[in-house]
């Protein structure tokens, strides 16, 4: 657990209260809320492409119903800690995909990852649901800093993040399920830049 007293530049709330508490957000286009298990069925048919998984650490391919239950589960019992918002298109309902921004494991530092299906890509979702959640973990916890990866073969990732003004910090690799171990780049986005972009942006 991160300790607010002792760490000032991140905060670990309490674990249900952070993911459980998931106030619903509105963009201008999107309606991001929590996950519920009437989107299983929905969410299966979206995630269920090899050029999605493959962009992610731990979605699984094929993926089916039975792993979309598993996850909103894995939500609503705080097992996956952080604010997890399924994607909805404001005018129909529409789920299209998932963000969130949760506690990185070991060190608890807060990471956004998102992931759309294959029909919504190129249309700014991803960056509109990406500034909605970002700007409400800056807004509700004490972190001083957001970190963000991307496949280094995801352009389309990349320019979501430069867009919000995350500053690349670095080359890695991860484990993950679909993929393998893969090569990411790393990203940070600073309370201080936040902060001054929203100042610049009205």
């Amino acid at each position: 657990m991160i300790s607010t007293a002792n760490k000032p530049d991140a905060f670990r709330p309490d674990r249900r209260s952070f993911s459980l508490n998931t106030p619903v957000l509105t963009t201008e286009r999107l309606v991001l809320r929590m996950p519920v298990l009437d989107d299983a069925d929905e969410l299966a048919v979206i995630a269920n492409s090899r050029d999605i998984a493959e962009m992610t650490a731990r979605m699984p391919h094929p993926y089916t119903r039975a792993d979309a239950v598993k996850y909103i589960n894995a939500v609503h019992d705080g097992r996956v800690e952080g604010y997890v918002y399924a994607v909805t298109i404001a005018e129909t309902g529409r789920l299209i995909g998932m963000c969130a921004v949760t506690n990185r494991p070991p060190s608890g530092d807060l990471e956004v990852g998102y992931w759309l299906g294959r029909a919504w890509w190129g249309q700014g979702y991803a960056s509109e649901a990406a500034s909605a959640v970002v700007d409400l973990a800056f807004r509700v916890t004490g972190t001083n800093v957001i970190y963000a990866g991307s496949r280094t073969v995801n352009p389309r990732s990349r320019q979501v993040l430069i867009k919000q003004g995350f500053e690349f910090t670095g080359l890695d690799e991860i484990d993950t399920i679909a993929a393998g171990r893969v090569a990411i780049e790393r990203y940070r986005l600073s309370r201080e830049n936040w902060l001054a972009r929203k100042v610049e942006t009205g």
